[in-house]
């Protein structure tokens, strides 16, 4: 087996379709096509490293972040939840990590990583088997849960939540001044952009880091349907929207934004408890609420995971000696302490 590299525009047609037989949003070509166009800064460059099998087919592939031909991460950006990429099995997984560590000049890092996949354990011990010292690490939360049906997943809710929607509702139907709409991005992708990033603007958050990348993933897997934008609207004034990514009997909710001139009203929770409805009934049973361990998280689903790191480092550079030295050595001191660390009982 022998490793290619192409840019991501020239990637041949058997690579591109690996990414797409992953059947996850954010493991699909066009994700990555997006990442590669909207989010890069500097001499960045992304490619995609596919191993090649001997029949000349590729049978696994990684879309990287390179810098003077070296890669130094993989294609994430901080909108990333998970870095899914075609290992193969774990034989092939781990020749991959073996044949890319040759590649690696300073250090390698990947975010975002499903760290009960087997994949990428055999991945982390090719990357040591060519000569690489790694550190995996905790990288973030990712809450979860798999629901049969929106009625049962919807009763077994804590009672708060379920009465912050019923109270904060009532009186907006009431007056008819409440509505939800999933918005047509087959249509036209760039109302749906503008009205998010309008809310966006209006909102509590600091501005995106990478400006366009919304509007590009609107356009790339919204005429998919496997980016969908939930809208609620009080009276005529858009005052929340949602970024969900669905595929499949899987939805991430992505990206959130509301109008603070709605606090009172609740109005992210509303549409979080109408976007899950809708989406239940069309068949999703997987849910996942993305990046991080925010309080309300653990309100609307019952388990969590990590997503790990790995972080890479060539000892035969000195940059890579220096990682060595002031972060994959000490944060594996600190975890051996950590596991040897014995509690005295009160006597």
């Amino acid at each position: 087996m022998r490793l290619e590299t192409y840019g991501i525009a020239a990637a041949p047609p058997d690579v591109r379709a690996l990414f797409d037989r992953q059947r996850k949003p954010e493991g699909s070509w066009d994700w990555f096509e997006t990442l590669a166009a909207t989010t890069l800064s500097g001499r960045e460059e992304a490619v995609v490293i596919v191993l090649v099998g001997e029949d000349d087919a590729a049978v696994a592939a990684m879309p990287v972040v390179q810098v003077d031909g070296r890669p130094i991460r993989g294609l994430t950006s901080p909108f990333t939840t998970l870095f899914c990429v075609p290992l193969g099995g774990d034989d092939t997984a781990r020749q991959f990590g073996s044949l890319l560590a040759g590649r690696v000049g300073a250090s390698l890092r990947l975010d975002a990583l499903d760290g009960a996949e087997p994949a990428v354990t055999a991945l982390a011990q090719g990357l040591a088997s060519g000569g690489l010292a790694i550190l995996r690490f905790r990288h973030f939360a990712n809450w979860f849960e798999h629901v049969g049906n929106f009625d049962s997943y919807w009763a077994g809710r804590d009672s708060r939540l379920k009465s912050t929607v019923k109270r904060k509702s009532a009186p907006l139907l009431r007056e008819d001044r409440l509505r939800f709409g999933m918005l047509d991005l087959k249509a036209d992708w760039r109302d749906g952009a503008g009205l998010y990033e309008a809310i966006y603007a209006k909102s509590w958050k600091p501005a995106e880091p990478h400006p366009h990348f919304i509007g590009r993933l609107l356009e790339k897997l919204g005429s998919r349907d496997i980016a969908r934008l939930a809208v609620a609207w009080i009276g005529d004034v858009p005052a929340a929207a949602q970024i969900w990514l669905v595929q499949d009997a899987g939805a991430t909710i992505f990206k959130l934004a509301h109008d603070p001139a709605f606090d009172r009203q609740s109005v992210g929770t509303l549409l979080t408890h109408w976007a899950l409805g809708r989406l239940c009934g069309q068949g999703v049973r997987d849910l996942d609420f993305g990046r991080g361990d925010d309080a309300y998280k653990r309100l609307w689903l019952s388990s969590t995971r990590d997503r790990i790191g790995l972080l890479a480092a060539n000892p035969k550079s000195f940059k890579g000696l220096t990682t060595i030295l002031f972060d994959i050595l000490p944060a594996k001191i600190a975890a051996m302490l950590r596991s040897n660390r014995t509690v005295i009982p009160q006597s």
